[in-house]
């Protein structure tokens, strides 16, 4: 198939529609990792979302491919990476996912100066940074929700952030 896509490629002949997807595909189940990694970092194997969005529900959760699906996401493009990212039920994932909402939640804030203390809810963890940073994103979430109503992250909100947050952190202790 390599062969197929160097000749259409040096002729100018358009390829049939879905070449790319089954192309990556048989890469991903015939190539070693390293290979596979190499042919996609020089454009010989093009990621696609259809290949990508296959990938992530045909593969389980082993170690070897959680390997791999890690290095293709990284290697998407920003808005493809996060819609894979849904698509993924790993700590991992959730991780990406948390890093995106506050990275575009934080992008314009400013420090406004805090009326109130932390409050102390039940079940709320003991972590007085933690507490206070889920405090200033659910300030900014509150005060935006119309503006990201519509951008489709209806999932994501601080408590999600929250709980990857100390997932990510239990992961990391080894508790």
């Amino acid at each position: 198939m390599t062969r197929i896509l160097e000749a259409t490629t040096s002729l100018f002949l358009p390829l049939p529609p879905g070449f790319h997807t089954l192309h990556t595909i048989l890469g991903v189940h015939c190539l070693p990792l390293h290979n596979l990694l190499h042919y996609i970092d020089n454009g010989v194997l093009l990621l696609t979302e259809t290949a990508v969005t296959r990938l992530m529900k045909d593969l389980d959760n082993s170690e070897k491919n959680e390997k791999l699906k890690f290095s293709i996401i990284v290697r998407l493009p920003p808005l493809i990476g996060q819609k894979i990212c849904r698509l993924w039920d790993h700590p991992m994932s959730s991780n990406i996912i948390s890093r995106n909402h506050v990275k575009r939640l934080l992008v314009n804030y400013k420090k406004q100066p805090q009326s109130s203390m932390i409050d102390k809810s039940p079940g709320s963890v003991e972590f007085l940074p933690l507490n206070y940073f889920i405090e200033i994103l659910t300030d900014i979430e509150s005060s935006n929700q119309a503006l990201y109503a519509f951008e489709g992250h209806d999932n994501v909100d601080a408590k999600f952030v929250e709980e990857a947050a100390l997932k990510h952190t239990t992961m990391l202790l080894g508790l």
